[in-house]
């Protein structure tokens, strides 16, 4: 009984310290809770402070810097791509023209069309001409109803940040000029049926110009025909503004064949970058071993070339 009576004493006992532990957790508990929530009052009364707000000014701005090159290659792949949406248009509307001309090209070339097979109509680049540069000298050409939509916006890269209304040009080698006037020795593509290696030989491509308009048609090489071909370099200001190259297209420029396939040409050699940007250069510095200009030749051969 002795022994019964003692370890009931001693269970009671173990019981109060268990009870008398748990309210001591629970009171610690609430006043932790009450210390937080006048903490957080605190916080709230007294704001940021000035080093506070500095810090978290310098995160935002550190993410920002990460994040906007990334967003500004983002944009400029979204406007190659509507580049390339507006050649590929423009290339089946010349391939169409042609279809239903007994396979005849449209002129490369940009004079009026009176009559006339161009596929713009600017007229040549003399006082008094209120037409070219302007959309009557796109709806003159042939390419621009039933083929092209009677749609200027075609006809304009949303990289290009200039006042013209037109972005591109067709190659010489697709039934450009009927003369060597330009020394290129180009000997141009008449026909679809004469064109060899369509996959190889460009049909549209970005152009610029620093006058009102882009006038005739591309073929930015002096004689693809010579041991070593050179670059057209503008030093000087030259009537003949449509032969330089561009690279609107970050160090590049948007392309179309004759197999209607675009592409994107990222040029290889820093010096074709340069005559892009309209930088002054002579042929001798910026032609030798140059890759581009070996693939623009390769581009711009016609018949038997």
């Amino acid at each position: 009984m002795l022994r019964k009576c003692r370890v009931k004493c001693i269970i009671k006992l173990v019981q109060k310290r268990i009870f008398l532990a748990i309210s001591n957790i629970e009171k610690w508990g609430e006043q932790m809770s009450e210390q937080k929530q006048h903490n957080v009052r605190e916080i709230g009364r007294r704001g940021f402070t000035l080093i506070e707000l500095l810090v978290t000014i310098s995160i935002m701005a550190t993410l920002m810097s990460m994040l906007l090159p990334s967003l500004n290659r983002a944009r400029e792949a979204g406007q190659r791509v509507v580049c390339q949406s507006n050649m590929r248009q423009l290339s089946l509307a010349w391939y169409m023209y042609a279809y239903d001309n007994s396979d005849r090209l449209c002129s490369a070339d940009t004079l009026w069309n009176n009559p006339g097979y161009n596929w713009v109509a600017d007229g040549e680049v003399i006082a008094g001409n209120n037409i070219g540069g302007t959309e009557d000298a796109i709806e003159n050409g042939v390419l621009w109803w039933p083929y092209a939509g009677r749609s200027t916006d075609l006809f304009k890269c949303k990289t290009d940040g200039s006042e013209l209304l037109r972005s591109y040009a067709i190659s010489r080698t697709m039934n450009g000029k009927l003369c060597n006037c330009g020394d290129d020795n180009i000997n141009p593509f008449r026909s679809l049926n004469e064109i060899t290696r369509p996959a190889e030989k460009m049909v549209i491509t970005d152009a610029s110009s620093q006058g009102l308009w882009i006038e005739g048609s591309f073929s930015p090489v002096v004689d693809i025909e010579a041991e070593s071909p050179v670059w057209y370099v503008r030093v000087n200001p030259d009537p003949v503004i449509s032969r330089i190259i561009t690279a609107r297209h970050g160090e590049g420029c948007n392309i179309s064949l004759a197999d209607l396939h675009c592409e994107y040409w990222k040029y290889s050699d820093r010096r074709t970058v340069k005559l892009a940007d309209w930088q002054e250069m002579f042929p001798a510095e910026a032609s030798p071993g140059n890759v581009d200009l070996k693939r623009m030749v390769r581009l711009l051969r016609g018949i038997g070339q």
